[in-house]
This record gives C-alpha cells, structure tokens and sequence, in this order.
C-alpha cells in the first residue's frame, strides 16, 4: 500500500526536479501535444488510462479510449469508453483514422498481435503513434514482457506494412542515467522503510539527492551532443500502407 500512496504524492510535483521521474515527465506536455497533432477523425486510444490524450488532440475527431479490464478497474481505477484486449481488437477492418499505443506495448505477452491487430482497424494511410520506454526499469509487474531498440521497432513496423513517419529518441545518455540512478535511489528507500530497516533514516537525505543529481545531469546535458546510445524511451509515427 505504500507504494501507491507515495505515487500518488509524488505526482503533484512531477515536473519539478524533486520528482525522481523528472527527466520522463519535464517535457511531457510538449511531447503529447506533438501526438495530438499527428492525428485526426476516428482516434483509437489502447491503454487510454484516464483518458489524458484526449484534450491534446486539437483536430476534429472521435476519441475512443480502451483499456482491459483487469487494468482499468483493479489497477488505476480509470473508465474506459470500451474495455478490450489490445490483441483482439473489437472493431471492424478499416475503421480508424488513427491509433495510440503509448507505453502498451511492453505490457502484452503478445506483441505481433497488437500490432498485427492495429493494422487490421486501420484504414489505409491511417496514423499509428507508437511509444516505448527502452532504457526503464520493470513496471507494473508482472505484466512488463520486453523492450526494444529503435532497430527492433523498425523491423516490427515494417513486419506489419507500416511506413515510419517520424522516429524520435527521448533521453540523453546523462538524462537516462539520472533517471535510473533517482528510480533506484527511491527504490531503495522505499524498501528500506517497508523492511523497517534502521537505514530508513537515511531517507531524509533522498529528496535532496535526487535533486542533485536531475540538476547536474541536466546541466551537463545541455552542452552534450545528442547521442542514440541510451534514451530511456522511443516515439514513432507511423503509416500503414
């Protein structure tokens, strides 16, 4: 139960550098209004959560959001417009102008189906944004099967007759390692006080520390060159063919 509660509160302070997840969240809102201008008409949001995309879509659309059940009623408390499985779609062939599938993926036993299934309701020329961590610890477990390089993505996309559009790497190598070094921090910590380890004490000093290190990996970020080595996470646009 502590984990949640402390979720919970840390999410208030999410795009400040005392947020452990900061070099995910910092530019958050930019890189969802880039995804609501890739897309249009009948949008399809897997894994919709609460439903957080829909305001950044700007063009005329119908917004319908799915998650499974099992997620969305034991796990975040969220309500759908459709409860489905991403790897058995309930919709018709050819009927989406867009779909969504952001930070899904890693979370289906069955990859190739969902994508394989997102091709069919699609219609042709329709738009597929895809988002994936690559360089981010285990989450929501046990539902978290896999990761991919930005070449695993390639070949998947064009397994399934998709054009990549756009291809976008978030992460710095100094920002990816900050976040994991502040993940880890926390995860300690959090241990630490759930084992009622003496050294919990020391968890004073973790807000400060995480501070530190968001700040001086982004400081020695901003005059970094740009490096594909290890971004924490992929985005890609896609058009099926």
């Amino acid at each position: 139960m502590l984990y949640p509660k402390l979720k919970k509160a840390l999410a208030k302070i999410r795009k400040l550098p005392l947020h452990p997840q900061w070099f995910t969240y910092r530019n958050e809102d930019w890189h969802c209004t880039k995804i609501g201008e890739q897309v249009a008409g009948t949008v399809l949001d897997i894994g919709c959560a609460n439903q957080y995309m829909k305001s950044y879509i700007k063009a005329n659309h119908n917004y319908i959001g799915l998650d499974y059940y099992q997620t969305a009623v034991n796990w975040y408390d969220t309500q759908p417009d459709v409860y489905g499985d991403a790897q058995i779609l309930p919709f018709a062939d050819n009927s989406m102008d867009a779909v969504l599938l952001l930070d899904v993926l890693e979370h289906l036993p069955r990859s190739d189906d969902s994508i394989s299934e997102i091709a069919r309701v699609l219609k042709p020329k329709g738009t597929f944004v895809l988002k994936v961590p690559f360089i981010y610890p285990i989450h929501d477990a046990p539902l978290d099967f896999q990761r991919w390089t930005k070449y695993g993505l390639q070949q998947l996309a064009h397994k399934h007759g998709f054009m990549i559009r756009q291809e976008t790497q978030m992460g710095k190598p100094l920002e990816t390692a900050g976040l994991l070094v502040n993940i880890a921090i926390s995860k300690t910590v959090l241990n630490w006080i759930q084992q009622k380890n003496p050294m919990m004490i020391l968890g004073i000093l973790a807000p400060l520390m995480i501070l530190m290190v968001n700040l001086l990996c982004w400081l020695f970020s901003l005059i970094s060159p740009m490096d594909d080595m290890m971004p924490h996470s992929y985005r890609l646009v896609l058009e099926k063919i």
